[in-house]
């Protein structure tokens, strides 16, 4: 993972999501513009308004942005549709964020003008002719894409050459004389020279053509042929194959590159960087070392994992001419990963433009090339990323600062006329056509006419008049194409459909985004062609409509309708023309997949909103509306739904207008309609034709008779057998209504049958809803018919159906019976409310409602029709069973009963089969039989009695489907009971049946008309003053709602818990489990399935009476608020939750519980009106919400949180004024969970809605975050996470209404905080009130305010500035300042908020004597004390810290006695090296986290060293529950960033995603600056590795024990990267590995006893006594050789005679001693006593030297390093990694020798950083001695891999709060719990194993990714424009 622009190049390219593709492509382009605008974080819409011209002329903020662009192009060229669009996207966020660029000089009007002008700039010449008989074709690809592609375009001038190839290859030359006169290979061989002194670079094998780069010297350039790389055009897709090229680039080796030149590159990379690297110090030509690396600051990276090992770079690099030049070093910095080589200096060259010119002029140039490719894809990629650029910053296109306004424009005009005939000369050769769904896409053609369009909003109408007449040639093509012998060609084969289609395609944008053109101006200013520019558009349109190619119909009409208007009112004349072409179009469709028709219904239907139309259908002859109106009749069935909706809207607009003939609204037009209410699924054009239908019947029942003529008594009897054709039975189509197409000379077209399934009634393919849905509007489609009819003739027709099919067996025909009566008898009420009742005036009224009142009151029927199948079944399984007793059992047939034949659902025949004889047979026949037996025939027995279980399960299925059918069928006739309005001798039949729909109905459309029918009932009851049947119904519904346990617990169950915030640990699903353990079991299942039945049920008659009832609700309904409100009235008559909770233990538990459930479900339905009643139960639910039973909090958190969503502003600021202080409420733990819980459910529910209050929710919310109790942690981490994402949301909202002014003023005050928290240069500079002896740098100063802006609002965080830069110091500032407040404040006014508390520091032992000196020496006010020593030492200090400011102990202090630690509350807890806790599982650790604190911060150089999961052991000691648990952690983050440690491109994305989402998550919290951002006088860090080869004794130890078994299994454990788990299965490995180690650094560490080490030293021909030979240790030499270099141990004569010239020179500082001084780093103390005994005592006795390692006593430690950097004597300090490696200052040393390396990077890193850091003067120079093919080598590229991350989630953007961009910081807060995981998890398992049907094989198909071109219409684009 290199730099985070890879990171987001390669989201962009291989994003799982469009989501998260448009997320990178806006944070690149935000990366993007940093460099040239200030407004990066301003919303998009103000970008536009604040651009600024101030760097506009920078060209270095532009080179950056342009590098940016270039990395960003090769995606357009990608074969990947997702990946162009991305790409694109990021581009126009660049254009539209950059500012604009415009002339100094002048002021521009937003459209341009035409300048008056002699010569005004000509139109390049375009000859359609020549380019279709001469023009190469633009196919999908020109079959290049195997070819080897060559480098990019690196120079303005190969652009150029490019462009005039393409345009040669595509006969474009007439275009383009512009490069004729130049001599380009000249100009190019200038542009590509790099140096004089240049070496040639060998820059292996070119990866692909992304971004290629072609570096060659003057000699190689003139010596090709083609001294061009021209680029090859087909796209490669850039999906790179690592992480570690993001971006496709290949790496360059720099050795060959000398330090001039290398410099070079990087200022050309980093325009403006003003650090400069100094050179190492120079190496002799022999040294035997490859030098390293120069650390440049923040720019250089990690050479990449994958590169190839350091002795082959050598032996490849060129050798240096000059010998006496010292070897080059590559620049290294450990703390960025992944190589980057300098490929901005060449890209960004192709884009670069001279001085004063507009500044995209290099991109458009290069795009135009991309434009002309031979790929599909290219052209795509650049016309979409043309498209963008011309939206954004087109109108100063071609203009200089050099030069006048009137130049400019003309300029500009010139640029546009150019750029137009490219994009034409594409619209006349593209000939690409991609197929989605049913119709054919030209992407290309498509696109480039948006691009098109966007060029024309910036051209003067004198262009536009050109590009116009261009675009009418393609669309008329006159004398195109005439034969060679000059005969008129064929009329069909005359011209070029393609052609023809841009050419309109042109015209639909043109007219679209310049309606100028069509507007009326004065005369005299050449606008007269208006009409005539309409008229060409016009005829251009009749002419494509009368085009065979049905594509280019569809452009055609599309093309009008933006000017329709214009249309109707400059040329009516042209009208009938365009409606008879139309027309013409409609009844000349050839088939079913004419994608045409859509749009020319659109166009149709648009026309007939104007009067002049009408005008014309209403009286042309030759356009009759009634032959018009059926030639739309075969649309009505068409395969495409919107063609369906367009014919019925049309026909439907027709029926509007009175003055329009209406001979067509005839039988036809009525079968039609009614075939659709029946066959179509889709709801929106069903409802359409229900409204045609309503408008039909009305328009002829005005007329007397002409209803019955048109419709007659058959054609009724018909349409009622198809609507009662039981449900799963195929509809007989023979009386459907068939228009045929009227084709002449041919044959009636194939159609395809989009009804087939509605038709064949196939219940896998089409849901019985849907079917009842149909069905149930084509009843009421009936009843329509029943109402229009007249009241005399309804008897005579209707009543012998009716009657018929209410009395019929059938279920569904007796239900859609009731169905039409109830529609009949409402729709007549509605229409007629003054009139007598329906009853009163129609015997057959009467007769219908006295059919339904004794079905009511009667017993349903034993059986239905639709049960017969079922019932056959079970008699065929009965018999079946029975014959088994003969077959199996040997029973006589004679004792076996006979069942009979006949099967009788409806039990009207005697002697049947019914399901009643069934269960007599299986009660009585079936026992004797078996018991007949006795006890033999057991195996039999049990078969007989398992398929006997079948036939129970077989008969309680049929009694199931029995009692659901007379649910329906009595839901149904109650509810037409109802609606007929008699008043019955008894209610409660009626009231039954119609409960029982609401109580049990599955189909929720069925459950909805029941509910309507009980909001009619009461309405009725209340007309009748019928109060009982109401009361009753009310308390029913309040039951229903409160069956469902889910929702309403049972208190009994629950009320055992006290403690908890169920909500977030889910409490109502686990309450629902503590109900029912076995809730696996069937029959609790089914349960639970009715009891959510129910309440939906009740819920949906709740609504219906609050819709019927509105305000008057409670009027109608009184009993409705006691019985909602009832149990709060009960438990919560005094203040005291306390009383509450003993009443609610006592009595009314469940009643509370009950009534929460009931309002939670009514509120949401009530009037607006009613809502003021409910603002009397806050105060009791305020109580409810404090007590102690947590089951009773969370119902009331629920309940509320409904409330605020129904009615938010009172119910919110009730929330913010009296429950928002009971979330700190220190006294009550059921306070601040019931407060917390509240929050969270509002949050939870109310979403967006919750905005004008965020800003009081979120600063109390915050301060929860470190709660002590663990599910108010947890809850108010997850809560900050979502309203966090709001906050920029909030800004700039009205005031809440009702708002107090002290309300407001704190609002004001939390806002205030808010802008701290996520900018921090609004953090406020924090005066530190004592005296601190030290004067603070400017960051330091910024360290310190942001420890005290965390302090103030409870937050804490972690410290991690570079190693050096004075955290301790910083921390001893803010120490010093908040002991000195809290004291001030105790001696005002004592309390418990300001009692003294000691504070408390953790560090390494090494540093207890350094932190007690540093706060000394700095803090005079604070009293510190060391509690360290041995135990009875501590003992006594420990009854004594109190006394004390500040604490300051170890870590295994801290460990050891954490029991008295503990107990103190500490007023902060700083973490020195705050690292060590990150193993979450050790005992130290866990110590830690016990410790008590109100502030903690933590301070580490290095928060991550191995990997991700360190830093959440890190927060869980900061804010417990803040990145959620740690196996979640792992899951999101831990496990996608190390599955990526090998590079893989397939894990790359979710890498990439993993550490974006974690960096941003952590980013608040962590302050991080690199010592190279803030510390310009700190000299530079060379990084150098010295490799030293085996000697032979090494060499043969080595490879013994390669041949070893356990050899094989550490290498194995090595490469399986399993090597940092450690435990006891890896414990032989890790032996293995630390006997490597140790043999690379001396062979004595592993040769322990005598005999060994003679037999190997025997092995190797060494004398015997030879094994401390330094010879056999080349790390000493290489040691010995190091420290002579830097002038330590010189032999006598020459180090005195160094030393006497030393003396003599004054003015060198370090006066008589070594130049150089040198921290030697080992791992092992056994290394540092080798190393003293075998080196410096026996060959370098002259050496000065100190010792810190583990030996050395704590106490001393300090000392040591204090008299090391007083003293310049001292040569060198022997340390241990671990000792010294941590918190020391060590700046006397200017040279790091690691003998040694750590498996943890960071380890070393902190070690070097003891010299780097302040008040370091010189130059550090580190050296790493790596014996070459070992273990070592192995371990430095483990670090890489480890450095990669910690940069990624640790980066700049740490640098302070001021670098966080609000959006990015706030958009990845939220945590998933592990149940939301795995409920993810299991849903995705369960998807994946169920079977194929056919069902979920459809619904699949519409996933096909039909949505690629969506953005190919008008009207997205328009709206892209913000209109034209």
């Amino acid at each position: 993972m290199t730099s985070r622009l890879d990171r987001l190049l390669l989201l962009l390219d291989t994003g799982s999501s469009t989501s998260v593709r448009n997320t990178a492509a806006k944070q690149l382009a935000q990366l993007a513009v940093k460099s040239v605008t200030s407004h990066v974080a301003i919303i998009e819409e103000d970008a536009k308004a604040n651009r600024q011209q101030e760097t506009l002329r920078d060209r270095a903020s532009w080179a950056e942005l342009m590098s940016v662009v270039a990395r960003i192009i090769p995606y357009l060229h990608s074969k990947s549709f997702d990946s162009r669009t991305a790409a694109s996207v990021a581009l126009s966020q660049i254009f539209s964020l950059s500012p604009l660029w415009q002339p100094i000089t002048g002021e521009y009007l937003k459209s341009p003008p035409s300048i008056a002008s002699d010569a005004p700039p000509d139109y390049p010449k375009f000859s359609l002719r020549e380019l279709l008989t001469q023009g190469k074709l633009l196919l999908a690809s020109s079959g290049k894409e195997f070819i080897k592609p060559a480098g990019i375009l690196s120079s303005a001038a190969e652009v150029k050459k490019a462009r005039k190839e393409a345009m040669t290859r595509l006969g474009l030359e007439f275009l383009d004389d512009v490069a004729d006169d130049m001599d380009l290979d000249k100009e190019l061989a200038e542009d590509m020279v790099i140096d004089e002194d240049a070496s040639p670079l060998d820059s292996g094998d070119v990866v692909n053509n992304l971004s290629e780069m072609d570096i060659r010297t003057p000699d190689e350039l003139t010596a090709k042929d083609s001294s061009v790389p021209t680029r090859d055009l087909s796209p490669a897709a850039p999906s790179p194959t690592s992480s570690s090229a993001a971006t496709p680039a290949p790496e360059l080796d720099l050795s060959g590159l000398s330090a001039r030149e290398r410099n070079r590159l990087k200022r050309k990379r980093k325009p403006g960087n003003s650090a400069f690297v100094s050179a190492p110090p120079p190496q002799s030509v022999g040294a035997k070392y490859a030098t390293a690396a120069t650390t440049v600051p923040n720019k250089a990276r990690l050479i990449a994992a994958d590169e190839k090992a350091n002795s082959q770079s050598r032996i490849n690099s060129p050798v240096p001419i000059d010998t006496s030049k010292p070897l080059e070093r590559v620049v290294i910095d450990p703390t960025k990963g992944g190589a980057v080589s300098p490929k901005a200096a060449k890209q960004s060259k192709a884009l670069e433009v001279e001085d004063g010119c507009w500044i995209w002029d290099g991109v458009v140039k290069v795009l135009e090339v991309d434009l002309l490719s031979a790929a599909w894809e290219v052209r795509h990629g650049a016309a979409l990323a043309l498209r963008e650029l011309l939206k954004a910053q087109g109108r100063y296109g071609g203009m200089k600062d050099s030069i006048s306004y009137q130049d400019n424009e003309l300029a500009h005009e010139r640029w546009c006329n150019d750029l137009s005939a490219k994009f034409l000369c594409v619209f006349v050769l593209d000939r690409f056509g991609d197929f989605v769904s049913d119709q054919v896409v030209a992407p290309v053609r498509e696109t480039v006419s948006q691009t098109l369009a966007s060029l024309l909003i910036h051209m003067p109408r004198r262009s536009m008049l050109h590009v116009h007449s261009i675009l009418l040639q393609m669309i008329r093509q006159d004398s195109v194409l005439t034969l060679q012998n000059g005969q008129s060609p064929d009329p069909e084969h005359s011209h070029v459909w393609e052609v023809r289609h841009a050419g309109l395609l042109g015209i639909k944008y043109e007219v679209a985004v310049r309606s100028d053109l069509f507007e009326w101006a004065p005369k005299g200013e050449g606008t007269t062609e208006s009409p005539d520019v309409l008229k060409d558009v016009v005829e251009a349109a009749i002419l494509g409509l009368g085009d065979r190619d049905d594509d280019v119909r569809s452009v055609a009409a599309s093309c009008l309708l933006p000017v329709a208007n214009h249309l109707v009112e400059q040329v009516p004349e042209m009208l009938e023309q365009v409606l008879i072409v139309l027309w013409h179009c409609l009844s000349d469709m050839k088939d079913d997949l004419s994608s045409s028709v859509g749009a020319v219904m659109d166009l149709l239907g648009t026309l007939v909103t104007y009067d002049k139309v009408i005008d014309i259908l209403a009286n042309d002859v030759a356009l009759p509306l009634s032959t018009l109106a059926t030639t739309l009749f075969p649309f009505f069935r068409h395969t495409i739904s919107n063609v369906r909706l367009a014919v019925i809207k049309t026909l439907d607009s027709f029926m509007t207008v009175p003055s329009l003939p209406r001979e067509w609204i005839s039988t036809p037009f009525f079968c039609l309609l009614f075939q659709n209410l029946i066959c179509e699924e889709r709801l929106d054009i069903r409802e359409t034709s229900m409204a045609s239908w309503e408008r039909a019947l009305s328009i002829l029942s005005a007329d007397a008779g002409k209803l019955e003529a048109t419709i007659d008594q058959a054609l009724i009897l018909d349409w009622y057998a198809i609507v009662m054709t039981p449900i799963g039975l195929p509809i007989d189509t023979s009386k459907f209504y068939h228009p045929s197409m009227a084709v002449e000379n041919a044959k009636a077209p194939e159609r395809h049958n989009v009804d087939k399934n509605m038709l064949a009634q196939d219940l896998s393919l089409v849901s019985v809803e849907t079917i009842f849905r149909a069905r149930v509007t084509a009843a009421s489609a009936l009843a329509e018919l029943l109402l229009c009819w007249k009241l005399e003739a309804i008897v005579d027709v209707f009543r012998p159906i009716i009657v018929h099919y209410m009395d019929s067996t059938s279920m569904v025909q007796k239900f859609l019976a009731g169905v039409i009566a109830e529609e009949w008898a409402h729709r007549y009420s509605l229409k007629n409310p003054s009139q007598p009742l329906l009853l009163d005036r129609l015997e057959l009224a009467k007769e219908l409602s006295d059919k339904s009142l004794s079905w009511l009151q009667g017993k349903p029927p034993p059986g239905y029709h639709e049960l017969t199948p079922s019932l056959v079944r079970i008699h065929g399984e009965i018999t079946a069973v029975l014959q088994q007793f003969s077959t199996l059992c040997k029973l006589p047939s004679s004792s076996i009963p006979n069942l009979g034949s006949d099967v009788d659902v409806s039990g009207t025949n005697p002697g049947s089969f019914t399901i009643e004889s069934a269960q007599k047979v299986l009660a009585t026949h079936y026992v004797r039989l078996r018991d007949s037996l006795g006890r033999t025939k057991k195996k039999e027995l049990a078969i007989i009695a398992e398929r006997r279980e079948k036939i129970d399960v077989s008969i309680k299925r049929y009694l199931e489907m029995k009692a659901q059918s007379d649910n329906r069928v009595s839901a149904s006739f109650a509810g037409a009971f109802v609606a007929f309005q008699s008043v019955p001798d008894k209610v409660s039949p009626v009231v039954k049946g119609i409960m029982n729909g609401i109580k049990n109905e599955e189909n929720i459309d069925l459950q909805t008309r029941s509910a309507v029918a009980v909001a009619r009932f009461i309405r009725f009851c209340s007309k009748n003053n019928i109060t009982q049947p109401p009361d009753k119904i009310v308390k029913n519904l309040c039951t229903f709602l409160c069956q469902d346990s889910e929702q309403t617990p049972m208190f009994s169950f629950t009320k055992k818990r006290l403690d908890g915030i169920l909500s977030f640990t889910g409490g109502l699903a686990s309450a629902s489990k503590d109900s029912s353990p076995a809730v696996q079991d069937p029959i609790k299942v089914e349960e639970l399935r009715k009891a959510r039945l129910s309440r939906r049920g009740a819920q949906l008659a709740f609504k219906e009476f609050s819709n019927m009832f509105g305000s008057k609700l409670f009027d109608v309904l009184p009993n409705i608020w006691p019985c909602t409100v009832g149990g709060l009235l009960s438990a919560f008559q005094s203040e005291s939750p306390e009383k509450s909770d003993q009443l609610i233990e006592k009595q009314y538990g469940q009643d509370v519980i009950d009534s929460l459930s009931v309002l939670e479900a009514v509120v949401p339905t009530f009037h607006p009106d009613l809502h003021a009643k409910l603002t009397h139960i806050f105060p009791m639910l305020q109580v409810a919400m404090r007590s102690q039973f947590a089951i009773i909090r969370q119902c009331c958190c629920v309940c509320f949180a409904t409330i605020c969503d129904v009615m938010p502003d009172e119910a919110l600021r009730y929330t913010v004024e009296h429950i928002l202080p009971l979330v700190s409420d220190p006294m009550s733990l059921s306070n601040r969970q019931g407060a917390i819980e509240l929050i969270y459910q509002v949050v939870q529910r109310l979403d967006i809605k919750v905005l004008p209050y965020v800003i009081f929710l979120v600063v109390p919310i915050l301060g929860r975050m470190s709660d002590v109790n663990d599910e108010i942690r947890a809850t108010a981490t997850n809560t900050f996470a979502s309203l966090v994402k709001m906050v920029p949301l909030e800004a700039g909202l009205p005031d809440p209404p009702g708002f107090s002014e002290d309300l407001l003023k704190r609002r004001a005050e939390e806002r205030q905080f808010l802008s701290q928290l996520l900018d921090g240069s609004k953090v406020e500079q924090y005066e530190i009130p004592v005296k601190i002896n030290a004067e603070l740098r400017k960051y330091q100063q910024d360290g310190v305010n942001w420890l005290a802006f965390l302090a103030k609002y409870q937050l804490h965080g972690i410290l991690c500035d570079d190693m050096g830069l004075g955290k301790t110091l910083q921390s001893i500032c803010i120490l010093a300042g908040k002991h000195h407040e809290r004291s001030g404040r105790r001696k005002l006014a004592p309390s418990p908020d300001n009692v003294h508390l000691p504070s408390l520091i953790v560090c390494p032992p090494t540093l207890t004597g350094h932190w007690f000196y540093e706060i000394q020496k700095y803090a005079g006010n604070l009293r510190p004390v060391m509690y360290t020593g041995n135990s009875r030492e501590r003992t006594r200090l420990v009854s004594k810290l109190h006394n004390y400011d500040v604490v300051i102990t170890s870590y295994e202090v801290v460990r050891n006695d954490i029991t008295s630690l503990e107990a103190f509350k500490w007023l902060y807890c700083v973490l020195d090296e705050g690292h060590v806790i990150k193993n979450a599982k050790t005992k130290l650790t866990k110590a830690v986290k016990q410790l008590q604190a109100q502030h903690r911060v933590i301070l580490s150089g290095t928060p991550i060293q191995n990997n991700v999961l360190e830093l959440w052991s890190l927060f869980d000691f900061l804010m417990p529950g803040f990145l959620g648990t740690e196996a979640s952690f792992n899951e999101r983050f831990g496990k996608p960033i190390l599955s990526n440690r090998d590079g893989k491109a397939k894990t790359g994305e979710a890498a990439a995603l993993a550490l974006e989402a974690l960096h941003k998550q952590v980013l608040p919290f962590l302050l991080r600056r690199l010592k190279e951002d803030v510390l310009h006088d700190l000299p530079p860090k060379i990084i150098q590795d010295y490799y030293c080869e085996l000697s032979d004794l090494q060499k043969q130890l080595y490879d013994n024990f390669a041949k070893s078994k356990v050899a094989s299994a550490a290498e194995e454990t090595f490469q399986a990267g399993t090597v940092e788990k450690a435990g006891p299965q890896n414990q032989h490995v890790f032996q293995s590995l630390q006997y490597l180690r140790k043999l690379c650094n001396h062979p004595a560490l592993v040769l322990k006893d005598e005999e060994s080490t003679s037999n190997a030293l025997a092995a190797a021909n060494l004398p015997s006594n030879s094994l401390k030979d330094i010879q056999n240790a080349p790390k000493l030499l290489a040691l010995r050789q190091l420290l002579l270099d830097c002038g330590i141990g010189s032999p006598p004569g020459f180090a005195d005679s160094q030393k006497s010239e030393l003396i003599d020179t004054p003015s060198d500082s370090s006066g008589a001693f070594s130049q150089h001084r040198v921290l030697i780093f080992c791992q092992m103390k056994q290394m540092l006593d080798i190393i003293e005994t075998d080196l410096f005592k026996a060959h370098m006795p002259s050496v000065t030297y100190m010792r810190l390692d583990g030996s050395t006593d704590s106490n001393k430690r300090h000392a040591i390093v204090q008299t090391f950097n007083a003293d310049p004597s001292i040569d060198c300090l022997l340390l241990t990694t671990h000792v010294g490696g941590l918190g020391l200052t060590l700046t006397g040393a200017d040279t790091v020798i690691f003998v040694e390396h750590d498996w943890n990077p960071q380890k070393d890193l902190q070690a070097m950083d003891r010299a780097h850091r302040i008040g370091q003067k010189k130059v550090v120079n580190v050296y790493r001695l790596v014996t070459k093919g070992t273990l070592e080598e192995k371990i430095m590229g483990l670090q890489r891999f480890k450095l990669n991350i910690a940069a990624s989630v640790v980066t700049q953007q740490n640098a302070g709060l001021s670098s966080m961009e609000t959006d990015q910081v706030l958009d990845l807060f939220r945590r998933t719990t592990e149940e939301e995981d795995a409920a993810a998890a299991a849903k995705k398992a369960k998807a994946a194993s169920k079977p194929v049907t056919q069902k979920s094989l459809l619904a699949a198909l519409d996933d096909l990714p039909e949505d690629e071109y969506e953005g190919l219409d008008l009207s997205s684009f328009m709206t892209s424009l913000g209109g034209p």
